[in-house]
């Protein structure tokens, strides 16, 4: 426990290790307030300065005998302050319409491709979650070209991620760089994450930084939640679709006083009606009752730092099965009932040292998570606890053009599970260390190379080496490059609960190994000057080999799903090119296509891993009107077929492949001042598997499979919803 007062002591008391820095937030003058991403923050006349984050916040240090701040932004006029003289908390920037020929349009992009990470990283702000109906995590990537999110099965309602064609437990999934969504969480743990709470997303491809840890194999995925000092006072969206699936959230932040603030998030939601309209007997959707509640304290450390508290609880109901199968205990329908209760808090301290470009960083978090379920004549009852400490020392080697971080940091997981009446527990401690070094010459060639050494109580000592390097070849082109490696432990039974929603029978060899693999990534953005606008056109390729993967096989049986170590080669291969253009003034246009190359050793053979599409296309437009009084959105999808597992040779009841299938998706949205009204509709052309339930007809036969999904399996669905916005500049 003693570990515990230490944590607790160095992460909520202020040390003052130095006076406090100049801070405050920059905002568009004349678009409702809006905070301005990237802004230029500098001393007059010297290199000291920095950038606003994604909220419009920043913090710079004082620079002695200079009083003269200065603030600029492309398409705005500059800004110079004497911080003697006037209030620094808020920056209004007013748009500068002209800058010489060239027409700067005010419109607030949706995504940001980063110029400067030298990781391949990209942003998704609140404006592009707004695009679509975005009720959670799993529905925000409807318009990101590179995220591919599918459900795992036809009757639990469960989604996974798909990132360079591998699922996503090969991508790190975490909040505000700490772990959010892991083991036992896996499989429902994406609705756990209301579109209307977070402020945005950062999706990263190939290995991250090594400061976040060894995770992340395909990828990341950072979801930062809104704070409570940022702008929006009161948020309020109201959800209702066609199938009477409804969702409440509020969003409410109360400034205590000048250093202290909180915010409460709250999110509900209720689909309580049996919907069968392919007529399989079989439930549609399945019903959801969620209830999800945040509170989370924003304090400003006296040495320009901050500290930061969450706490989170999660309470839902998860049925599924054939229509009826819960009226008057009829217990001779197939049915499915999962209960979940899930609570998490995190913890950040941030110090500025004495010493310019120096700071201590801390991060706790830990999660409860519980899951009483059936699946048929299936039970499955499992607990997992996860903990979580980071301690993050970053410096320079005199000067801002060579920095580095290095720290240590502790993950701990303890998982115990039983299936009807097989039991089993699995504790791994993992604690490690890890330096990275950054370099950055005239921000026109940046490297981040780190290395870390982990030691798993399971699988004993590892090391993660990874680099990043970003040069801009000119103003017009940058590339980039990656190397790395990324290790997982596999825990298959909590990962992939729902595979119970099937016949087929779960075979877990013993002594499983850590999963290692290697990823090679480069690519390049180019941005040509094209009628006054930017065209931005993109390429990457990522080549990702397993030195050991644990292999999810269904084709050797079609009646088992066997979880076992390769036995031969494993990889992926993704290219993806892309463009982004404001074709007219109000019409963004984002086209992208992708080929994925994902083989496996199954049987001796190396063959296509099944139930992934071979491409994807997508065309993603959106236009507003003057002001951003109307907004209109439709973006297509357009995917590829594939492999399906091997089928029963003596009965077969599904084909050996699946065809392409296109998606479409749309929303009208109106813009009032503190209003919005939205209504849209997903898979507008109804597209839907033939046979998403494979055995329908009899649930308790050998033949019954919900798990052969490639594509959709709900018809057109109309949604209408409102949101309700109050801001705050203070």
């Amino acid at each position: 426990m003693k570990i515990i007062y230490i944590i607790g002591f160095l992460l909520f008391f202020d040390f003052g290790f130095a006076a406090g820095p100049i801070k405050g937030i920059v905002l568009d003058k004349d678009n409702l307030g809006q905070p301005i991403v990237g802004a230029n923050i500098y001393w007059q006349n010297t290199a000291q300065g920095t950038t606003s984050d994604e909220n419009g916040h920043f913090s710079i240090r004082k620079e002695n005998g200079n009083k003269m701040l200065v603030v600029s932004f492309v398409g705005y006029n500059e800004k110079v302050i004497n911080i003697t003289e006037e209030d620094v908390s808020v920056i209004y920037l007013k748009p500068n319409i002209e800058l010489g020929e060239v027409t700067v349009s005010k419109r607030r992009k949706g995504q940001y491709i980063s110029r400067i990470n030298p990781v391949q990283s990209t942003k998704i702000t609140a404006s592009e979650l707004t695009k679509c109906a975005c009720c959670n995590l799993s529905e925000s990537f409807e318009t990101n070209a590179s995220v591919d999110v599918n459900y795992s099965d036809a009757l639990t309602g469960a989604k996974q991620i798909k990132l360079l064609g591998l699922s996503g437990i090969y991508v790190q999934t975490i909040s505000e760089n700490m772990p959010l969504i892991r083991g036992m969480a896996a499989p429902y743990g994406l609705s756990y994450v209301p579109g209307s709470w977070m402020e945005s997303i950062q999706v990263s491809k190939g290995t991250s930084s090594v400061v976040n840890g060894y995770e992340a194999i395909s990828g990341q995925i950072n979801v930062e939640y809104k704070k409570p000092n940022g702008i929006e006072k009161l948020g309020v969206n109201l959800f209702v679709d066609e199938e009477l699936k409804t969702e409440a959230n509020v969003t409410y932040s109360i400034a205590i006083n000048d250093s202290l603030s909180t915010m409460l998030l709250l999110h509900a939601e209720n689909m309580a009606d049996e919907k069968d309209h392919n007529h399989d007997s079989f439930m549609d959707m399945p019903l959801v009752k969620q209830v999800n509640l945040m509170n989370r304290w924003y304090m400003t450390n006296k040495s320009g730092g901050s500290r930061q508290l969450a706490v989170r609880i999660i309470d839902e109901g998860r049925r599924s099965g054939q229509i009826g199968a819960f009226e008057n205990d009829n217990s001779g329908l197939y049915g499915i009932d999962i209960k979940t209760k899930h609570y998490d808090f995190f913890a950040k301290n941030g110090i500025l040292l004495n010493r310019v470009g120096t700071s201590i960083g801390m991060q706790l978090s830990g999660s409860y998570h519980n899951q009483d379920s059936y699946y048929g004549e299936n039970i499955y009852k499992g607990t997992q606890y996860n903990g979580y400490f980071n301690f993050i020392y970053q410096g320079n080697f005199g000067s801002d053009a060579h920095t580095y971080k290095t720290g240590f940091s502790f993950l701990g997981d303890s998982f115990d599970e039983s299936l009807n009446l097989n039991k089993s527990e699995h504790t791994e401690y993992v604690p490690g260390i890890y330096a990275e070094y950054s370099l950055h010459l005239n921000e026109k060639f940046n490297l981040l190379s780190g290395l870390r050494a982990d030691y798993s109580s399971q699988y004993g000592f590892f090391v993660t080496p990874r680099i990043h390097a970003k040069w801009d070849i000119s103003p017009l082109v940058t590339v980039r490059g990656s190397a790395g490696k990324g290790y997982r432990t596999p825990i298959p039974l909590a990962e992939n609960s729902y595979l119970l929603a099937s016949s087929r029978e779960i075979i877990v060899d013993d002594d499983l190994g850590q999963e290692e693999a290697v990823n090679l990534g480069a690519s390049i953005i180019v941005t040509l000057p094209l009628g006054g606008r930017d065209f931005t056109l993109m390429g990457d390729y990522y080549h990702t080999g397993f030195i050991n993967q644990v292999v999810r096989n269904v084709d050797s049986d079609a009646h088992a799903v066997h979880f076992m170590d390769k036995e031969g080669s494993s990889y992926s291969n993704s290219f993806q090119a892309e463009l982004i253009y404001e074709l007219v003034k109000g019409l963004n246009v984002n086209a992208a296509y992708r080929i994925n190359d994902v083989q496996q050793t199954i049987d001796g053979d190396k063959r296509e891993v099944p139930l992934i599409s071979k491409y994807k296309g997508m065309l993603s437009l959106s236009y507003a009107t003057r002001l951003n009084k109307w907004q209109f959105d439709v973006t297509g999808q357009f995917n590829g077929g594939g492999r399906m597992p091997d089928p029963d040779k003596g009965n077969p009841l599904w084909k050996s492949d699946f065809s392409p299938y296109n998606v479409y998706v749309a929303q009208i949205t109106k813009n009032l001042k503190n209003w919005s009204f939205y209504v849209g509709a997903e898979n507008l052309g109804s597209f839907t598997m033939d046979k998403p339930i494979i055995g329908a007809e009899n649930p308790w036969g050998d033949n019954f499979d919900g798990s052969m999904i490639w594509g959709p399996i709900n018809r057109r669905k109309i949604y209408f919803g409102l949101r309700y916005t109050i801001n705050t500049y203070k």
